[in-house]
């Protein structure tokens, strides 16, 4: 029995020795360790309240601080800037101006390693400084601007922009020196059209580039197309209908036509360009055109063509010599097709009518051989009078021709 005691008093000192052998092992496994905790970003809370305000941070976002930490080895070392938080809360922020806050720091460690033991023995720096400015947002118009060159014969276009205005956002002060986006294009001897994507730049109201501003776009680019056309000199054409006693074997003979200007400069693809040789004004009856007449032509072209000449009319002067024009009074005059169910009579006795050709066939044509004709079918079918065009007929006769429009007053009754 006595021997038991002294047995059971044994293993107790022994149990005792080991657990403060145990409890200084582990002690001297986890001990305490401290020092500064370097480059630790400041991050901003309550932004989106700023800015909900119109406000935004200006100066002041860009910041670290140093943190001296005393604490277990095994949380301590794991302290860096990605599992240590610095925060700013400026959500209560209501005017623009410089604030100075202090901050907040928060751990992220694993599982297993507690943050309690972990205490902050100094902060530097210990608050942080921040401006804080009225935001503005603008949409910006984007403009080009071209540095390099264009091959001989062709010509650049206007540029377009997608998108057409760049939207910019930042401090009022910084926003509302921007004019507008510039794109510049350099590229030598072009002769085929550019499509792509440019950086841009931004030019103040003074004109100066405004380099390295802090704002935010919602474009990094800009797609940028410049036409480059190819240039043609085309010659301009008018279609002269031959009459009024000239064939058209004798067209050259009898008219002298000058067309102003005679040509334009046009610019287009050069596939478009290719087959055009000419541009017609249009026709001109030369039994419409006594003597000297000067005619206005608007000058047509295709819609992908591009008059870079700017000129929009062009002039026709138009001359007839070398023939002979009398004026004989005709009294032949009938009326055909009348509106079914009414009688047509002409109130129109007679009518002059001149007649052109060489002097030696005007001579030898008499009235008796034209004849007026009216042609109703066109006519209003309702009684009463009405001025009815009409044509002139010279029968038997090829080298004489009537000249002018004419026309007479037709009476028009029931049957």
């Amino acid at each position: 029995m006595e021997r038991t005691k002294k047995n059971k008093g044994l293993y107790m000192v022994i149990s005792v020795l080991l657990a403060i052998v145990l409890w200084t092992y582990v002690g001297n496994e986890n001990p305490n360790e401290s020092g500064p905790v370097r480059a630790l970003p400041v991050t901003f809370t309550g932004v989106e309240m700023l800015e909900s305000r119109g406000l935004m941070i200006t100066e002041g976002l860009e910041q670290t601080v140093t943190l001296n930490v005393t604490g277990k080895r095994n949380a301590f070392r794991l302290l860096s800037p990605e599992t240590v938080s610095i925060t700013v809360d400026v959500s209560s922020i209501q005017q623009p101006g410089q604030y100075t806050q202090a901050y907040q720091e928060s751990y992220s460690l694993p599982g297993g390693v507690s943050s309690s033991s972990l205490v902050v023995t100094e902060r530097y720096p210990l608050n942080v400084t921040f401006t804080v400015a009225r935001m503005a947002t603008r949409s910006i118009p984007v403009r080009g601007s071209m540095t390099g060159s264009v091959a001989e014969g062709y010509q650049a276009g206007e540029f377009s922009f997608s998108p057409a205005a760049i939207k910019v956002s930042g401090e009022e002060s910084v926003v509302n020196r921007i004019d507008y986006v510039q794109v510049t294009l350099n590229q030598e001897d072009m002769s085929e059209t550019y499509d792509g994507d440019l950086p841009y730049t931004f030019i103040s109201f003074t004109g100066e580039t405004l380099s390295n501003i802090q704002v935010e776009t919602d474009a990094a680019l800009v797609h940028t197309t410049l036409p480059i056309v190819k240039l043609k000199e085309v010659p301009l054409t008018v279609n002269l209908l031959p009459g009024g006693g000239i064939s058209a074997e004798d067209i050259e003979k009898y008219t002298r036509c000058t067309i102003t200007p005679k040509s334009i400069m046009v610019s287009g693809a050069a596939a478009d360009l290719e087959p055009l040789k000419e541009i017609s004004l249009g026709d001109i009856d030369l039994a419409k055109v006594l003597g000297t007449n000067s005619l206005s032509f608007t000058i047509p072209l295709a819609a992908e063509l591009t008059n870079v000449s700017g000129v929009s009319e062009a002039t026709v002067q138009l001359n007839i010599t070398g023939l002979t024009t009398a004026t004989l009074e005709v009294d032949n005059i009938e009326c055909i097709h009348a509106p079914e169910g009414y009688t047509a009579d002409p109130l129109t006795t007679s009518r002059q009518v001149q007649i052109r050709g060489t002097q030696e066939a005007v001579s030898t044509v008499t009235a008796s051989q034209l004849r007026i004709v009216a042609d109703l079918d066109n006519a209003v079918a309702a009684t009463g009078t009405q001025t009815i065009p009409v044509k002139v007929y010279l029968d038997g006769r090829s080298d004489v021709g009537v000249v002018g429009d004419y026309n007479i007053v037709v009476s028009i009754s029931r049957e």
